[in-house]
């Protein structure tokens, strides 16, 4: 009787548990409270610190209207997932900002309401099937001021940066006014009057593109002090910064300022005259005074990076005429160079740089760095007097010796820094102005000035006089706006970096797909080759007949005929066993993980329970004794 109450009781307790366990869900789920675990990989369910901390710094409320076509996107399994992970991941920052977000899921139903809602916002419609049924999946962000932006398309593919986008439309509008840029350069970027042409040169296209996007005031070198107020500085290649606007920069970058500077050891967009007589054209190198090395950060002035990887190819004089060699100098970056999990720099495909340098941080330095563009191991660093007008590419290369060292081109610098003018007046001041308390910074350094100038990454579509406006062939402009766009961001923001997407690949099946394609096509190569080998005997056999016979088969062409047709009906029978093999393996594994979930670890967690039950029940039993 004693043992038949303690399981009664053990049943009775468990019955318990699992009620409570219902009852709790189904509470939780009723009044939304926000009990769960994230057990995901990269906990992709779980909002990043740097969005918390950005949604807590809002002061108003900015409302999200989430558009999203269900009932087009319900037969496409990879725009249904994407857009619930879209709608998760809304709710969430619905819920952690405490109404700071407010989150509106809308369906664009054809010749509705919703559908004007969603034309008027911007939103992009796409096929979503051969009969023109369109789907839409987009967000559009209002801020308190009403300002508002658009993001037309959300991209499947572009689901890791799905926080950080959705984060920076956040910031963006919550602001009152656009964010303000002050922009100091030596080069000829804004427009000016080209004495060669007697006209106004039109600006160039990164600082007409970046003129859409902020509020930018171009601030010359010979200035005493930078603008009163602005959110971000952008320097292109200094050279000849005035000792007052330098101690500025300083101030500006020790109290906490957010830069990005184009410093370029050997800058062609500057050709100065060089050699006897002025004869011949040489770049400049960037000059920042003191400060670079009082701020810990090392930058390679003249000295050029080479890569044999990335190299362009140019088309250069030889001992032979005009050939197409690689250019070590020129770099054509491909995504293989570029930091992947950084939303400002990961989207970009390929950056265009000519005789980019090197940066790193110094011994000792106070800053943290992050490479944004590495070149490749097979690289090197040449001087820059090689190059100019008469740079000899095949020179280059047949001097080229790699050192086998990755060399970072671009990098973020974060941290505080030590003033390059602690104390000392600038002259013509009675006394210095007080230092500024030292705050973190955010310095990004890309040691490369011409990839901003037209040529290296546009060009211009023209019907005679007429211009049809500029074809971009690199990313260049994009590197621009999105460093910038990153900067004048909250700090939160500037933490932020690439998700793990919630689409799991299926590796076992795609190593199978690809083993499976590796046969076939090895077998397709093996009868082809037979195939051509049976035609040559048969042409070698024709060419020996007498011209009246050439119409005729022979016996011997007729058994080389019959055993080559016998031979490429067993290789395609061959070929399709290759597919239906594939077919049954994947149909295999498919079955195997089902008996794996639905029984196998049902029984194992089972036998385990019942195994510590009996093992429960003899120590209790021996403790009994």
């Amino acid at each position: 009787m004693k043992r038949f109450s303690k399981q009664m009781t053990a049943i009775f307790g468990i019955s318990l548990l699992l009620i409570g366990w219902l009852a709790l869900n189904a509470i939780t789920a009723a009044v939304n409270i926000p009990l769960r675990v994230d057990f995901t990989e990269g906990s992709i369910y779980t909002l990043s610190p740097g969005t918390r901390a950005m949604l807590q710094a809002l002061d108003e409320p900015v409302r999200v209207e989430f558009f999203y076509s269900a009932d087009a996107a319900k037969d496409i399994p990879l725009l249904r997932n994407h857009a619930m992970r879209i709608e998760e991941f809304l709710g969430e920052l619905g819920r952690v900002s405490g109404g700071r977000v407010v989150v509106r899921f809308i369906d664009p139903l054809p010749y509705s309401e919703a559908e004007d809602a969603a034309n008027a916002a911007g939103m992009a419609p796409i096929t979503a099937d051969g009969a023109g049924r369109k789907l839409v999946l987009g967000v559009l962000v209002t801020g308190p001021t009403d300002r508002r932006e658009a993001i037309p398309y959300l991209n499947p593919a572009d689901e890791a940066y799905l926080e950080y986008d959705i984060s920076r439309a956040i910031v963006s509008v919550s602001r009152a006014t656009r964010a303000r840029v002050a922009l100091i350069t030596s080069l000829p970027m804004d427009s000016s009057f080209n004495p060669q042409a007697q006209q106004m040169a039109p600006p160039w296209q990164v600082l007409a593109q970046l003129r859409t996007l902020f509020d930018v005031e171009v601030v010359a070198q010979d200035a005493e002090k930078l603008p009163e107020s602005f959110d971000a500085l952008v320097i292109a290649h200094p050279k000849s910064v005035s000792e007052k606007l330098l101690r500025d920069i300083d101030r500006y970058a020790v109290g906490g300022g957010k830069m990005l500077l184009f410093l370029d050891p050997y800058c062609e967009s500057d050709a100065q005259p060089s050699g006897a007589m002025g004869i011949g054209a040489g770049g400049s190198s960037s000059d920042l005074g003191p400060l670079l090395a009082q701020w810990g950060i090392d930058f390679k002035g003249g000295q050029v990076v080479a890569d044999r990887t990335y190299a362009q190819r140019v088309r250069a004089r030889s001992s032979g005429g005009l050939a197409t060699v690689d250019y070590v100098a020129w770099l054509l970056l491909t995504k293989d160079a570029i930091l992947k999990n950084d939303p400002a720099f990961a989207p970009l495909q390929n950056i265009v740089m000519l005789s980019a340098g090197e940066v790193a941080a110094t011994v000792g330095s106070t800053l943290a760095m992050t490479p944004l563009i590495e070149s490749s191991s097979d690289s090197m660093l040449i001087e820059g007097s090689k190059l100019g007008v008469f740079a000899d590419p095949e020179a280059l290369l047949r001097e080229f010796k790699s050192d086998n060292r990755r060399k970072t081109i671009a990098a973020r610098f974060t941290g505080t820094i030590a003033s390059a003018y602690p104390t000392v007046a600038a002259a013509g001041e009675a006394s210095p102005p007080p230092a500024a308390t030292p705050k973190p910074t955010t310095i990004v350094v890309v040691a490369d000035a011409d990839l901003l100038r037209n040529e290296a990454w546009t060009q211009e579509e023209r019907l005679g006089s007429l211009s049809l406006g500029w074809r971009p062939f690199a990313d260049n402009a994009a590197l621009l706006a999105n460093s910038v766009e990153q900067l004048c961001g909250s700090n939160a923001l500037l933490s932020l970096r690439s998700r793990s997407g919630s689409q799991r690949p299926f590796d076992v099946v795609r190593d199978l797909q690809r083993a499976a394609e590796d046969r076939y096509r090895a077998r397709e190569q093996a009868l082809q080759a037979r195939i051509q080998d049976s035609q040559k005997r048969i042409n070698d056999l024709q060419k020996q007949k007498t011209p009246d016979q050439l119409l005729i088969l022979t016996a011997e062409q007729q058994t080389q005929l019959e055993a080559l047709q016998v031979e490429a009906a067993d290789a395609r029978k061959e070929l399709r066993q290759v597919q239906f093999s594939l077919r049954e393996e994947v149909e295999a594994l498919g079955h195997r993980l089902m008996l794996l979930n639905v029984i196998v670890w049902p029984l194992v967690v089972a036998v385990a329970a019942l195994g510590f039950g009996l093992r429960r029940r003899v120590w209790q039993r021996k403790a009994v004794a």
